[in-house]
């Protein structure tokens, strides 16, 4: 199956024939995640899955399932130990000292 996926910032158009493997998704949530941190004025970033796909989508014109992004984003806080925040949308509390020292495999 071949999507087309719009470009918003310079309106390329990118050809996908499938998803990302699991290692192309780890790398891409890597790099929104120190996207969210460099654009960040406060020295801590809630992390969520909707926000990291807005910025794949926005800056990178990827569209990848919210619940994908998730389970990676879970993984992440896993292994990093982040506070999960109480809301129905799971949201990880990240020190922004912390981004270069994350463990994302």
């Amino acid at each position: 199956m071949l999507k087309i996926l719009k470009g918003y910032k310079n309106n390329n158009i990118m050809y996908m024939e499938n998803q990302p493997d699991k290692e192309a998704l780890i790398k891409l949530v890597k790099q929104a995640i120190e996207m969210l941190c460099e654009k960040n004025i406060s020295s801590v970033v809630i992390l969520s899955s909707y926000k990291v796909n807005s910025i794949l989508k926005d800056n990178f014109a990827i569209d990848i399932k919210v619940d994908r992004i998730g389970r990676v984003l879970s993984n992440v806080a896993k292994r990093n130990q982040l506070k999960r925040l109480n809301t129905n949308i799971p949201k990880y509390k990240l020190q922004i000292s912390k981004v270069s020292s994350l463990k994302y495999f």
